[in-house]
């Protein structure tokens, strides 16, 4: 039977999906190493919907005065000029240039001669804001991050709904469940065969499980919470439970089925009795419950695998922040303040950040699902009468600690590649619910989002989209380049099911083959190199 879109839509999809994978294949780790591509994914989610607009701006002059208030709001800025945007490289930005591709720009809050300062009224804006240092990180010289990101523009999710845009994010199509597997699933699954010392491959810091739907046992989300969540769960540190069980020996790996594979499985005495029950258990009942309790015996296949390799030994000799604490500039400690001080909180508080690091650094995952907020876990869903403003802010602290996060991630030598960086090596997704109302609308949730992919394989310094400045209120997406999946370049208005296949395209994975989106879906031309 041909491999085509239409078919396999007309194969329908929900619950038929795991079935409709294992039928094509697609739940084979497969993915061929790819030279220069990323092997590791750190996804952030970014909780409640966003105004991106009021960081990037990839509209015109005139869509600015149309669409972003006029900059004001003292010390709490908001909203901006035309003359404030510039590009993060410094080089002229061109507000009316033709076409969907501009460097990456935005409205300019902080002072170039001081970016530290926060006293200082702003020029440009005939004083109407005071300068916030918060964002600087994306444009700092020193580090040229925007030189390593992409912000994809003006997608839409199809959905208004918080649940459903997350789904969307994560696997391209909006809906209360998922009906195809999260990327940061098919991307663990995708690396595997070539990474089989990842004991584990998909971890998930909060939020949305990145669900692995219909892939093998090792693409499903393991929940950890911080470092000390790894001792009760996936170590065998604790007496109470493991004295005199601890001795383990290397027993033949065998499939669900009884076969052989290649390898070994590191089995306690108690580990070796449980698999060897549940592969009796196979055909006594329904086909449906012989999958679930194949996914529970590779399940327990790989935490033994884990057990053994004491990751709580790994992750305590693998430090967080260690090379950017050495720039005065960016102590590991910061605060930011909205106002003088009328709100502040640590950086440390906007999401499990540290640990992400010492999981990436420790070479232990493949993928990191990070959620993540604004300082003292303030999120993105606000419909507030001050929202846009207090949106505006928090979104510029947010981003400076992804920012932060990425620096650090390009100053860290690669463990496998040390011609390369960790942030060589990994894609970086940053992504939210959905976008929002833009500014002179107020603050609802709105359909047309973006994301930003920065690091591991991405052509830097540019942003692809942009906004129909032809409508009235808040604007859906305008056409981009796209490659769609049967390889038709076409210039269209781009979905949630494009990014999600974008991400995957930059790890080297093939449609039809290493990954399957419900609804067709393109590929966004230009982002990935080469």
């Amino acid at each position: 039977m041909k491999l085509s879109r239409r078919k396999l839509f007309g194969l329908a999809l929900g619950a038929t999906q795991l079935g409709l994978m294992a039928r094509y294949g697609l739940s084979t780790a497969s993915a061929a190493p790819v030279p220069g591509r990323p092997t590791k994914l750190l996804a952030i989610w970014l909780d409640g919907g966003l105004h991106w607009e009021s960081f990037f701006a990839p509209l015109s002059r005139a869509g600015i005065n149309k669409f972003i208030p006029p900059a004001q709001g003292g010390v709490i800025p908001w909203g901006y000029l035309p003359d404030q945007v510039e590009n993060f490289d410094r080089s002229p930005a061109d507000l009316d240039a033709p076409g969907p591709v501009r460097k990456l720009r935005g409205p300019i809050y902080w002072n170039w001669a001081n970016p530290a300062d926060t006293r200082g009224a702003n020029p440009v804006v005939n004083n109407q804001q005071l300068f916030r240092p918060w964002g600087y990180a994306w444009a700092d010289p020193t580090y040229k991050l925007f030189e390593k990101a992409s912000l994809l523009v003006g997608a839409d999710q199809n959905t208004a709904a918080h649940a459903s845009g997350i789904v969307a994010s994560m696997c391209g199509v909006a809906g209360a469940s998922f009906r195809a597997p999260a990327v940061q699933a098919v991307i663990a699954n995708a690396m595997a065969s070539r990474f089989p010392d990842r004991p584990i491959p998909n971890v998930s810091l909060g939020g949305t499980l990145p669900t692995a739907l219909g892939l093998p046992a090792l693409a499903n989300p393991t929940v950890l919470r911080s470092a000390s969540s790894v001792e009760p769960t996936l170590s065998d540190r604790r007496d109470s439970a493991w004295k005199g069980l601890r001795a383990r020996t290397d027993v033949p790996d065998l499939a669900f089925d009884g076969s052989p594979r290649e390898g070994t499985v590191p089995a306690t005495a108690v580990d070796a009795a449980l698999l060897k029950a549940l592969r009796a258990e196979r055909g006594v009942s329904t086909s449906g419950t012989d999958a679930l309790l194949e996914q529970l015996y590779e399940t327990y296949k790989g935490e033994s695998r884990t057990i053994r390799r004491d990751i709580l030994s790994v992750l305590g000799n693998t430090p967080a922040w260690e090379h950017l604490k050495q720039d005065a500039r960016y102590p590991v400690d910061w605060t930011a303040c909205i106002g003088y001080a009328d709100a502040c909180g640590p950086g440390a508080s906007m999401g499990s950040y540290d640990f992400a690091l010492r999981l990436l650094k420790s070479d232990l995952v493949t993928s990191v699902n990070l959620r993540a907020s604004s300082f003292n876990n303030f999120t993105f869903d606000t419909h507030s009468a001050n929202g846009v403003q207090m949106h505006t802010n928090h979104l510029r602290i947010a981003l400076e600690m992804v920012g932060q996060m990425c620096i650090e991630m390009s100053l860290t030598p690669s463990k496998t590649d040390p011609a390369r960086s960790l942030l060589d090596e990994t894609l970086v997704y940053v992504y939210s619910d959905f976008g929002r109302t833009f500014p002179k609308q107020g603050s609802d949730h709105h359909p047309a989002t973006c994301a930003l992919l920065v690091g591991g394989g991405i052509q830097g310094n540019q942003m692809l989209g942009g906004y129909d400045e032809t409508m009235n209120g808040s604007p859906m997406g305008a056409p981009v380049a796209l490659v769609e999946e049967d390889g038709q370049r076409t210039l269209r208005a781009p979905r949630s099911q494009d990014i999600a296949a974008t991400v995957m395209n930059a790890f080297g994975l093939a449609p039809g083959k290493d990954f399957f989106i419900p609804g067709g879906y393109g590929v966004y031309d230009g982002v990935v190199k080469g």
